[in-house]
């Protein structure tokens, strides 16, 4: 798109004083949220009884505090000024960005979230845009799927209404296996015979190798391509 050299270049202004000043407290976006969460609970620090807390979309955090204390803690927060009313969320499931998180007994699941007014519409194929915006939205599509998903099933049952939405906005189910095929060719071709997923350990594998790549980084390719 035409802004997108100008974004890249605010970036790098930008950049510096953000990770210098705000990066530590600031969740960018579900794939961050979840490399937190999973070193997080990888020291140990997901008690079972930990619950998971929300203010609409904004703010997200983990105490391991009794609910009495958190819901006073919030109160307070509502109480300083009359215009913050936020909505809270508080349990052992909550949703935050595109991920919905349970703690299920001390153990981080993850899923990807869908909102309930939630339309199932993207860019249409037929609509006049470049080839690599068609591409684009069906990686990201399936890249969250992945990152999302803590279990091979949870994948499964994402993947097939996300090929439903597409197929709804008139893509071809060779282009979106072609997509499928691409993805699971780059990422598991050396290290499994077939270059398709079937079985968990495979998915694990390419979960790992996809939340371990930057957010960044798969951008800067895929507006290069």
């Amino acid at each position: 798109m035409p802004t997108t050299e100008i974004s890249k270049f605010l970036d790098k202004l930008i950049r510096p004083i953000f990770d210098k000043h705000a990066r530590s407290i600031i969740i960018i976006d579900g794939v961050d949220l979840i490399q937190r969460l999973e070193a997080y609970t990888t020291n140990g620090y997901l008690k079972p009884k930990t619950s998971l807390c929300k203010y609409v979309d904004d703010f997200f955090f983990m105490p391991n505090d009794s609910l009495e204390s958190i819901d006073q803690m919030l109160d307070d927060a509502n109480n300083f000024h009359p215009n913050i009313k936020l909505v809270r969320q508080i349990g052992r499931s909550v949703p935050f960005r595109d991920v919905f998180l349970h703690n299920s007994n001390g153990a981080l699941k993850t899923s990807v979230y869908h909102k309930e007014v939630a339309e199932p519409y993207v860019v249409p194929f037929e609509s006049d845009h470049p080839d690599h915006v068609f591409r684009n939205t069906v990686d990201t599509a399936i890249m969250r799927a992945v990152r999302c998903s803590t279990t091979f099933s949870q994948f499964e049952d994402e993947i097939r209404p996300m090929k439903l939405m597409f197929l709804y906005n008139g893509y071809s189910p060779i282009h979106i296996d072609w997509r499928l095929t691409t993805l699971f060719s780059k990422h598991l071709q050396n290290n499994f015979i077939l270059t398709m997923l079937n079985s968990s350990d495979e998915f694990g594998y390419l979960r790992h190798q996809l939340l371990t790549t930057s957010t960044n980084t798969e951008y800067d390719k895929a507006t290069d391509n």
